[in-house]
């Protein structure tokens, strides 16, 4: 009897996450499901950069390379376009020649979730980009 029982419950159990999953989610749904910038970033950016984006994480230590980027710097962010950090983000440090310690969070955020960032960021800074500030650190690069 135990066997049949748990058969049939393993049964309804698949039926379920079947026709669960073969329901296309809602606009409401797919929003609800997908985590705020702000929690993303209190999670997996605020060691390096800080609270407040200044930089000034836990992990800012004499021992870094590099120290983490102050985020709230609009003059210094505005150097860097909106696909900048997405790509940045997305995929390393080391993937638009900044320091390569900044892992990749592709695979962790959503496009979607990156792209929140972004705007996060880009309230932080309250800056938009500006190409001759790129222009400026390139050539201070020697690019």
């Amino acid at each position: 009897m135990k066997r049949i029982s748990r058969l049939v419950a393993g049964v309804l159990i698949s039926a379920g996450i079947i026709g669960v999953t073969g329901v296309a989610p809602t606009r409401a749904e797919e929003s609800a499901s997908r985590v705020s910038a702000q929690e993303n970033f209190r999670w997996y950016c605020i060691q390096c950069h800080g609270p407040t984006g200044d930089g000034k994480g836990v992990n800012n230590t004499r021992k870094l390379p590099v120290s983490p980027r102050n985020l709230t710097d609009g003059e210094d962010m505005a150097q860097f376009s909106d696909e900048d950090m997405v790509r940045t983000i997305t995929h390393g440090g080391g993937a638009s020649d900044l320091s390569p310690i900044m892992p990749p969070w592709g695979n962790v955020f959503t496009n979607q979730e990156i792209r929140d960032l972004v705007a996060l960021i880009r309230k932080m800074c309250n800056c938009r980009f500006d190409p001759k500030a790129k222009e400026a650190f390139l050539k201070q690069q020697g690019r």
